[in-house]
């Protein structure tokens, strides 16, 4: 009964959403995607067994599969972290009701396992079992092998739902797949020679699968025990008082009537920990390119992942941080609104600190001159690129996306503390596909040096041409300001 009342309150919660045209939009892509991925797995999973016996001879397709499967879960795992979006409700309601702390948690948390990353994998692993069997390996173990595989699918369920919600455990995921990593980059050791028998071992020993379902069962069980322990009325009220830090930035006042929305934005980033965890995983992106870089020598890098590599060295403060402007403001927006400040010095103050941001990222990553001076010369381009181009696009697209930051998300344990989403991926498309496309287009007249010539230009171009740009961006914030206040209100 408890948990029907709840099915009910979510569908009137989404029933009384108001669906944008760009809501409709992400949908219809989310949809795609699903279906796409879902093809994807399932020809997958029946080519998969014949293509392994064709090319590996001293090892059966399970015990390859299991090989690779620690890569394969650390990439889902990266995908979920970005797109999956945890256990999301507004709690304090409840908590002062006559409701079980124990009934909201496995409510909450467990309609997570609806996820369509539990369900699209389905598509590889059971025609793939299917397979096996059809050529004859044994039905018990293969069963067996594809429900302990797909236990720890839950698994990693449970750990992105932790890595959302607990630092620490985020840090330890991320520390161990970059041993994994270096451990193999460098050639001290093979991980995959280890970590397959953590899957085979469901495979020789059927019974193994009991253990497996109960390591499951304490992911679970851990995962509920997070959120029970930290949903308490008080605590969610309790206001932390941190000493506080002083800042001297009276040289912002050389940017004049912007100096202040500047300040805010510097205090913001020092101040809060999800902006400074922002702005450092940006400073991961300038070594995007070394990781990507083919440093063998025995094949060329295409030109055009060339630029994607370094649009990613140069932007990625623009991308992680920039892409959420006004939403960093969006507590306090409605008060913003009401203040006599004119839309064109507030996205001027953003476009600043993003092309601060950008200008030093550059400046950083000017080691790439010992990776490869091609590379270097494409990373100073884009840098100006992103200033002069992409600066506007993350401002224009700020205008539709709309999406509320929760800056004291610590605070509320089923808080929306990843806002990464599909109508952000939408929107960053433009940023990436059109240097791609300018470069593409001079080094048609000269190779690799009209590309680069072209890059620059259109940077510089549009650094000179703000005045037009910023008229243009300002009437599209100016008319979605009442459905921006609508959504930041909820």
């Amino acid at each position: 009964m408890m948990y029907n009342w709840f099915f009910t309150l979510e569908r009137k919660r989404l029933a009384r959403g108001n669906k944008s045209n760009m809501d409709l939009v992400v949908l219809v892509f989310k949809w795609l995607a699903i279906i796409y991925f879902a093809c994807m797995m399932l020809l997958a999973g029946i080519a998969t067994y014949q293509g392994i016996q064709e090319y590996f001879t001293d090892a059966t397709p399970i015990e390859v599969v299991s090989r690779y499967l620690i890569y394969y879960f650390a990439l889902e795992l990266t995908f979920r972290f970005f797109l999956q979006k945890g256990p999301v409700a507004s709690i304090k309601p409840y908590l002062i009701l006559n409701i079980p702390r124990s009934k909201i948690v496995t409510f909450y948390v467990g309609k997570t396992f609806l996820s369509a990353f539990n369900i699209v994998q389905l598509f590889f692993f059971v025609p793939f079992a299917i397979v096996a069997i059809s050529h004859g390996e044994n039905t018990l173990a293969v069963l067996t092998w594809t429900l302990a595989v797909y236990s720890v699918v839950f698994m990693m369920h449970c750990v992105n739902i932790l890595m959302n919600a607990y630092a620490p455990v985020f840090y330890g995921v991320i520390g161990f797949v970059v041993l994994c990593f270096g451990l193999q980059y460098y050639a001290i050791v093979d991980p995959t020679l280890y970590t397959q028998y953590f899957y085979l071992v469901a495979y020789q020993y059927p019974l193994s699968l009991v253990a497996y379902l109960l390591v499951l069962g304490v992911f679970i069980w851990s995962t509920y025990r997070f959120f029970v322990k930290r949903m308490y009325l008080d605590n969610l009220e309790k206001v932390r008082i941190k000493e506080g830090i002083v800042l001297e930035m009276s040289w912002l006042d050389r940017f004049g009537r912007y100096a202040s929305f500047l300040r805010n934005d510097i205090r913001l980033i020092i101040r809060n920990k999800r902006a400074r965890v922002t702005v450092l995983m940006s400073i991961l992106f300038l070594f995007y390119g070394v990781f990507m870089f083919n440093t063998s020598g025995k094949e060329a890098m295409p030109e055009s992942f060339a630029v994607f590599l370094a649009f990613f060295s140069t932007g990625g403060f623009l991308m992680l941080f920039g892409q959420y402007v006004p939403s960093w403001d969006s507590s306090y927006y409605p008060l913003l609104m009401t203040q006599n400040v004119f839309y064109r010095d507030y996205l001027m103050s953003k476009w600043l600190i993003i092309a601060l941001g950008t200008f030093v990222s550059t400046v950083l990553c000017f080691f790439y001159i010992f990776v490869n001076m091609q590379l270097f010369y494409l990373i100073l381009a884009m840098g100006i690129f992103n200033i002069g181009i992409n600066g506007y696009f993350v401002l224009w697209g700020g205008a539709y996306l709309k999406t509320p930051m929760d800056l004291t998300a610590a605070k509320n344990v089923f808080a929306d503390k990843n806002a990464f989403n599909i109508r952000v991926m939408l929107i960053s498309l433009p940023k990436v596909l059109l240097p791609i496309l300018f470069y593409f287009v001079g080094s048609l007249v000269y190779p690799f040096w009209g590309g680069f010539v072209l890059l620059v230009l259109i940077g510089i171009a549009g650094i000179f041409l703000h005045q037009q740009a910023f008229k243009f961006i300002e009437k599209i914030y100016t008319r979605e300001k009442y459905a921006a206040l609508a959504a930041y209100k909820k």
